[in-house]
């Protein structure tokens, strides 16, 4: 990065606008930057790390402290630097938060910050978290990784050569893009994780379908089962022998069903049989009873034959009877109806003369009507004229209401201006007091999370320490019952060594008992013997000696396990000491105390304490936040209202000079229509001016009119109903006489008929027809009555005679005891099958349980043999071996080699060869990582020193050969980051002349490679020996710029 032109406004000390032009530099890359003191040389520095990274080179210098108290209070404050970068440009400008003079009215309001990145394509970005991120991906480095090796300001020069290994680490990661060494750190350190995870879930799982198996009565499986150490092949082992005894047991009970079953279809065979049997003796009794009945029946029936045929014959009678008496019944309606028409044409008569007479009377009021229909014509002439007048008067009465609205609306207008106007000044001081606490709540939201971060460390720290001491504890208490439980092993082991060796020795004398001079040994062979054993007292029997044998055996296995499960849980504790060891290094960070001399039992209680302190303060903070958070919550009502505010002013401005200018044009309407008004009361008298009056006259007459023509019209119409009516009536009484007399004649006709009929039948007369008379759905009743009574007879005698022939020698069956046979068997069947389903399940438990697990078993000594490889990998890289170093820091060590080389070649020369930079190999105090740590090696004394113990002439020397060292070895390596800048404040003081020698000359070879070098000093021997300055010159009116080549 090379800057080109850096433009300041109201900047620290300089008043205007201040314009630094580093093209004027042309090819001179090294330039000194001179003024007295305050005159305003570091705020060059500053305004570069402002303009980047919005804050000042320095340490002490806060980004809100930057306005000059020079600038006029119309000046903005900010800083815009244009730079260039492998070859493209870029422009970036930044305003800090300021107050500005408002636009209108006297007084303040506050301005956000503002940033803009204009970037090589023409793209700008302006959001302030968006230009950050671009100028550090840009650049390749962070605001304090720029302080330590591009510009190295005044109290910052130390930093990067007493840099502590891990904040090198961060700068170098950046610079030598070793992200991605960090993240197989990480990755493998997950993985490792992961799988540990995965086998602990899987060994649970595993042991979850152990819990799962159904010992049966297998008393030492159920032990092993429910031991806290799980020994999975013995309990595999017997379980697949009890697996094998229950699938023989299954088969067995199988067997003794299918001949239950075969029984069971026997019996159930003899009980249908005999069910039939018992079916077919009952049916033969129930229809014998049933043909009986039927057969007592046989004289109702032929009674209801003979009423069946007389039935017919009076049927043939009824079809003339029904039509005579329908043709009497409608000769009676026809006589009503002639005698109701006849009353009807008598009142039709009347009617009629009447409504003549009434037709005759309205006919004569014609005149009457002519007279009121002349009146109402003159009138409404009147009326015409009246209303021209009214309506100019009402017109006028409305312009003049108008004027007066226009004239209060105006006044209103004005007074709401007003109103507006003081209710924005009232919201300007309001947002001015919101965007104070603004910045007040942002400082505290930084500090709660800071200790927010620290009350989390703290709590994380004091459940692993209580975890820790459970397990220090629990490990104590084990250890002291596996003590107890060895001194009974090895006592029970030392009485079993005895017992053998007696029983050898017995077995040796018992032998050499039998044993004669000449005779062979049946153990050697020998015939010569010369000393035999002899009988000791009391031997012990074999059987004693297994048994003894057998309990150290069981003892053993046990002391294993306990063994075991000690030393995992010495690993586990291990583990939590480094743990904790790295969470403490952590606190101490934090905290800025040394906690790593504290007790790890007073840790404890120095946390409550230290962590209730804390609580409190962050309660402070927030109850301080919430009244702040109700201030800032209402800044965007506050801005809204302003903004409504500033527009309801300008509108209601504009509107209130359009009232103005409509009240003046409607003025000058109003005396031009009185005018008019004035003219039209010449022309018309006064009492015809009341056009309200002649319409209701008017109203009156047409009313009245209105009532004779309904009248007259009413008349004509019912006259000429009346008459109509009267010759419909009168020809319908003539028709229905005539109706009449036919209607007599044809029932006459029929009564002669039926009389004939009746006694062509064969009935005496009338009453008898009528006594032996039935309807058609009682003869289609006794039909199929007597239809169906002779069918059931004759189906009744068939189904006896076959029943009788099948029931032929037979005798009723007892069925009870062989249901009760029967059910004794199916009893037992079904016992038996609950049996076998309860085995069957025990064998489908196992079964399943002994493959999950042997399939779990599998998968385990997979992840077991990868967590064995990756674990290792895991702990080497991520610094858990010999030399401390992890992987990263083993690659960035190689860069550091590097540095230091590249570095060593300019301070051997500053220091005449005394002093050499070397990295530190070896280990440190604790466990925290090393690698990149940084020392000093003396030649005159031939010790290696901490880089701290360099005077501040040494280290001036040191710190500028190892930036010097950095930006050569980033030109080399970090494609991605450019390094063509160095700025220095101060420093060259404490150098001696032959140290400042050949600082200067180590810088000039340094500008030769085309880097850009500038350097603030008071030191005289450097404006003799750099040639190109920039002086800044103070004043009252607020520093100047000048550039002397």
């Amino acid at each position: 990065m090379k800057p080109i032109k850096l433009t300041m406004s109201a900047f620290g000390p300089y008043a205007g606008e201040e314009i630094v032009d580093f093209t004027k530099l042309k090819h001179k890359n090294i330039f000194l930057i001179t003024g007295p003191t305050g005159a305003g040389k570091t705020t060059i520095f500053d305004a570069i790390s402002y303009a980047l990274y919005g804050e000042a080179s320095g340490s002490s210098r806060d980004k809100d402290c930057l306005r000059s108290d020079f600038a006029s209070p119309d000046i903005l404050t900010y800083v815009k630097l244009d730079f260039e970068l492998r070859g493209k440009i870029y422009t970036i400008c930044r305003f800090p938060q300021q107050e500005r003079k408002k636009v209108r009215g006297e007084g303040y309001v506050l301005k956000n910050a503002e940033v803009e990145l204009v970037l090589p394509s023409g793209d700008i970005l302006t959001r302030v978290n968006a230009v950050d991120e671009k100028i550090s991906e840009i650049i390749g480095i962070n605001k304090n990784q720029f302080k330590q090796i591009v510009m190295i300001p005044q109290g910052e020069f130390r930093k990067l050569l007493e840099s502590e290994s891990s904040e090198r680490e961060i700068i170098f990661r950046k610079i030598f893009g070793t992200e991605s060494f960090e993240a197989i750190q990480r990755k493998l350190d997950e993985k490792k994780k992961n799988l540990y995870k995965k086998i602990s879930v899987t060994k649970t799982e595993r042991d979850t379908h152990i819990k799962h198996i159904d010992p049966s009565d297998d008393e030492i499986l159920l032990k092993l089962i429910n031991e806290n150490y799980l020994n999975i092949t013995e309990i595999l082992t017997r379980t697949k022998d009890l697996l094998k005894m229950h699938l023989q047991e299954r088969k067995n009970i199988k067997k003794e069903i299918e001949q239950l079953d075969m029984d069971i279809e026997r019996f159930q065979k003899d009980i249908m049989k005999g069910e039939e049997i018992n079916r077919n003796i009952k049916e033969k009794e129930e229809v014998q009873k049933e043909y009986n009945s039927y057969i007592l029946k046989e004289e109702e029936f032929k009674n209801k034959k003979v009423k069946l045929e007389r039935g017919r014959d009076a049927l043939q009678v009824k079809i003339i009877e029904d039509t005579y008496k329908h043709r009497k019944s409608n000769l009676k309606i026809k006589k009503l109806q002639y005698e109701e028409i006849e009353d009807k044409l008598k009142k039709s008569e009347k009617n009629l003369l009447t409504y003549k007479e009434i037709l005759q009377k309205e006919e004569d009021k014609e005149i009457e009507r002519k007279i009121i229909w002349d009146a109402i014509v003159n009138l409404k002439n009147q009326e015409k004229k009246a209303k021209e007048y009214e309506q100019k008067g009402l017109a006028i009465l409305s312009l003049r209401k108008k004027l007066q609205d226009k004239k209060d609306f105006i006044k209103e207008l004005k007074l709401f201006i007003k109103d507006e106007k003081k209710k924005f000044e009232e919201n300007s001081k309001k947002l001015l007091d919101v965007q104070r606490a603004e910045i007040s709540k942002e400082k505290i939201d930084r500090v709660i999370y800071e200790k927010e971060f620290i009350i989390n460390e703290m709590r994380n720290f004091y459940r692993n320490t209580e975890e820790y001491m459970k397990k220090v504890s629990k490990h104590t208490k084990e250890s002291k019952n596996f003590e107890e439980f060895n001194k009974e092993y090895i006592s029970i082991r030392s009485k079993y060594e005895i017992m053998e060796d007696n029983f050898r020795r017995g077995q040796a004398g018992l032998l050499a008992k039998n044993l004669k001079e000449g005779i062979q040994c049946p153990v050697c062979g020998a015939t010569h013997h010369p000393k035999l054993a002899t009988l000791i007292g009391e031997v012990p029997a074999e059987k004693e000696i297994n048994d003894v044998k057998n309990k150290i055996n069981i003892l053993k296995e046990e002391r294993d396990k306990k063994i075991t499960y000690l030393s995992d849980l010495n690993g586990m504790i291990k583990n939590n000491e480094e743990i904790l060891l790295n969470m403490r290094e952590k606190l101490s960070t934090v905290l800025g105390e040394d906690l790593m001399s504290i007790k790890i039992t007073d840790m404890l209680q120095y946390i409550t304490v230290k962590g209730k302190n804390i609580s409190i303060e962050i309660k402070e903070l927030k109850e301080k936040q919430s009244e702040l958070i109700k201030i800032v919550e209402n800044k965007f009502v506050i801005e809204e209202n302003l903004k409504k505010l500033d527009e309801n002013i300008k509108n209601k401005e504009e509107s209130l000079q359009n009232e103005e200018k409509n009240y003046t044009e409607l003025y000058g309407k109003v005396e031009s229509e009185e005018e008019v008004l004035r003219g039209i009361e010449k022309e018309i008298p006064e009492e015809i001016r009341c056009a309200n009056k002649i319409s209701l006259r008017i109203k009156e007459l047409e009313n009245e009119l209105k009532d004779l023509e309904k009248n007259y019209k009413l008349a004509q119409d019912n006259y000429s109903k009346a008459n109509i009516e009267y010759a419909s009536v009168k020809a319908d009484k003539e028709a229905k006489l005539k109706n009449l007399q036919e209607e007599f004649k044809e029932v006459e006709l029929l009564n002669e008929k039926l009389n004939s009929k009746i006694k062509q039948c064969g009935f005496k007369d009338y009453h008898e027809y009528n006594e032996l008379k039935i309807g058609e759905d009682e003869i289609k009743s006794l039909q199929h009555e007597i239809l169906q009574y002779s069918e059931k007879v004759h189906s009744l005698k068939d189904r006896l005679e076959r029943i009788l022939k099948d029931t032929e020698g037979l005798k009723e069956v007892c069925l009870e005891d062989l249901k009760k046979t029967l059910e004794e068997i199916v009893l037992k069947k079904q016992q038996l099958s609950e049996k076998e389903l309860h085995v069957f399940w025990k064998i489908n438990n196992n079964d399943k349980a002994i493959k999950e697990i042997e399939k779990i078993n599998k998968n385990i000594m997979e992840d077991e043999e990868k967590y064995s490889v990756i674990g290792e990998l895991a702990r080497v890289a991520n610094g858990d071996n010999r030399e401390r170093i992890t992987f990263e820091r083993y690659v960035l060590a190689a860069y550091f080699n590097e540095i230091i080389n590249a570095a060593n070649l300019r301070l051997t020369k500053m220091t005449g060869d005394r002093f050499v930079l070397k990295r530190k190999e070896e280990k440190g105090k604790g466990r925290k990582q090393e690698g990149l740590e940084l020392e000093v090696f003396d030649n005159y004394t031939g010790k290696a020193r901490h880089v701290k113990t360099l005077s501040g002439g040494e280290s001036f020397k040191a710190s500028l050969a190892l930036a010097l060292g950095l930006a050569d070895v980033v030109q080399c390596y970090a494609g991605g980051i450019s390094l063509d800048t160095i700025f220095i404040d101060e420093g060259f003081g404490t150098l001696d002349p032959e140290s400042l020698d050949n600082a200067i000359e180590c810088l000039i070879n340094l500008q030769k490679g085309g880097r850009l070098v500038g350097i603030i000093s008071h030191v005289p021997e450097l404006k003799e020996r750099i040639d190109v300055r920039l002086e800044i010159t103070p004043a009252k009116e607020g520093s100047k710029t000048t550039f002397i080549i």
